[in-house]
């Protein structure tokens, strides 16, 4: 059996527990809402698991909203492969579960339904997911072999090449053949799912997670975390902000992008130029190799999530092979320039908001010097409405829990619907298995009322 971190205290808690699991920085950000929404639930509440994939980069996002995770797996270490990440998490989550039901699986029934049946029950009825990390396929993997549904945060991005991002684009592949329900960004993300025979009825649009997180960041204000940021605070000082780290990226690919972020600066030496560099030693290299001491490049360490949020909101223009910071930006009015060759998020590019430019140190150039010179050409991209969400995408993700466990009023719609019976039929339920544990759930709460109403009668019941 494998050891991991629980974090002690009392168990109290009588609501229904999700598993939301997180291993990677920007897992922990585009949770981080999701749990938000749970902790105010007065039917479900989140049971946060780090899986420990990226152990010092998940702590202080959640740190910073007051949330301690309720288990470290801590799977992560020093030269772990990625089939070592997938091999230690699948066991390490397995004896999670293990230590939640308090005993081997003996049935061979799915489980959503018995926390809600029986008041005060440990074990989940679901785990959350997101995106496409290694964590992330692990976590469904174990959760299938215990017929513990799958719930799909982030689902239906694609490239449609599972070598490019790699594992990322085969993960959420994976995922998705895991899921049993599916939450969808945007409707494009949805067709994407549809076109690989999902069933339209298990996807749910809400919107993307990442917004709701960067609007919450953004309004804290949080001080410069280096005093070389101060000039920032002169608004007439215009900044370029860049990150790169994906794998693709490594190597030639990055040695490029920092070359062009060189020219542009020391063709603009008005300009400052903020690059967070990755801890990943074949990122730090290069980047310092190249960038350091140009003059008005500021090299900084990892920036905790709150104070880039402000980064990216002051910028002037942002150079991102960051799948997050394509989504966020357009939401605090700052153009993306996309530091990879295919974007699985083509829905910024349809609509101008973001620009494709790869690693080509020439074009990267040309176009970054073109919008930092052209506040035509920038308001032309930050007035497009943002196409990844309106920043209530986890409050919709809330109530479709709600919905789907304990039979309450639906969701808002955002995007298209979803279809409360077919995802408990993918979850392994059949029709008469579902009316008669619905029944034992409404016997179980007789507070609750089937539909609208339902969730003010019980919250009026715990107050």
């Amino acid at each position: 059996m494998t050891s991991f971190a629980v974090r002690p205290g009392p168990d109290t808690d009588d609501r229904v527990r999700c598993l939301v699991v997180m291993g990677t920085r920007p897992e922990a950000i585009k949770m981080l809402p999701v749990v938000q929404a749970l902790q105010s639930s007065e039917l479900l509440q989140p049971y946060v698991v780090n899986t420990g994939q990226h152990a010092d980069l998940v702590a202080p996002i959640l740190r910073a909203a007051g949330i301690e995770a309720d288990v470290n797996l801590e799977i992560g270490g020093t030269g772990n492969t990625i089939n070592g990440l997938v091999r230690d998490c699948v066991a390490a989550f397995d004896d999670l579960l293990l230590m939640l039901r308090g005993g081997p699986e003996r049935r061979s029934r799915p489980r959503l339904f018995g926390a809600a049946e029986n008041s005060g029950n440990p074990y989940p009825a679901l785990t959350l997911v997101h995106g496409d990390t290694t964590s992330a396929m692990a976590a469904a993997l174990a959760s299938m072999g215990c017929k513990l549904p799958v719930v799909h945060v982030e689902a239906g991005l694609r490239t449609r090449d599972i070598l490019s991002p790699f594992p990322e684009e085969l993960n959420r592949q994976l995922i998705s053949r895991m899921a049993a329900f599916h939450l969808a960004p945007t409707p494009a993300n949805q067709a994407n799912l549809i076109r690989e025979g999902v069933d339209p009825e298990r996807v749910f649009v809400t919107g993307n997670t990442g917004i709701d997180a960067l609007h919450w960041a953004a309004d804290l204000h949080q001080e410069w975390p280096d005093p070389r940021l101060a000039r920032l605070d002169q608004l007439d000082v215009p900044l370029l902000v860049v990150t790169a780290h994906r794998r693709e990226n490594l190597g030639a690919p990055i040695q490029r992008i920092a070359a062009a972020v060189r020219q542009i600066a020391l063709e603009r030496p008005d300009l400052v130029v903020v690059w967070p560099v990755h801890p990943n030693p074949k990122v730090r290299d290069d980047v310092y190799g190249i960038l350091g001491g140009t003059p008005n490049v500021v090299l900084t360490e990892p920036m905790d999530y709150i104070p880039f949020a402000r980064l990216l909101q002051r910028a002037t223009l942002a150079i991102s092979d960051s799948g997050g910071v394509q989504e966020e930006a357009p939401s605090v009015g700052t153009p993306v320039l996309v530091a990879r060759e295919e974007s699985e998020r083509p829905e910024g590019v349809e609509a101008g908001a973001l620009i494709l430019v790869g690693s080509d140190t020439d074009r990267i150039r040309e176009v970054s010097l073109k919008l930092l010179s052209d506040p035509a050409a920038r308001s032309a991209m930050t007035a497009i409405r943002n196409p990844f969400g309106d920043g209530h995408a986890a409050r919709r993700i809330r109530e479709a829990l709600e919905y789907l466990v304990f039979d309450t009023m639906p969701p808002d719609r955002y995007g298209a619907a979803f279809s409360r019976m077919k995802v408990l039929e993918a979850s392994g339920y059949d029709a008469r298995e579902i009316e008669i544990t619905s029944g034992k759930i409404a016997a179980a709460h007789p507070e609750l009322r089937k539909g609208a109403g339902a969730m003010l009668a019980l919250a009026s019941m715990r107050r």
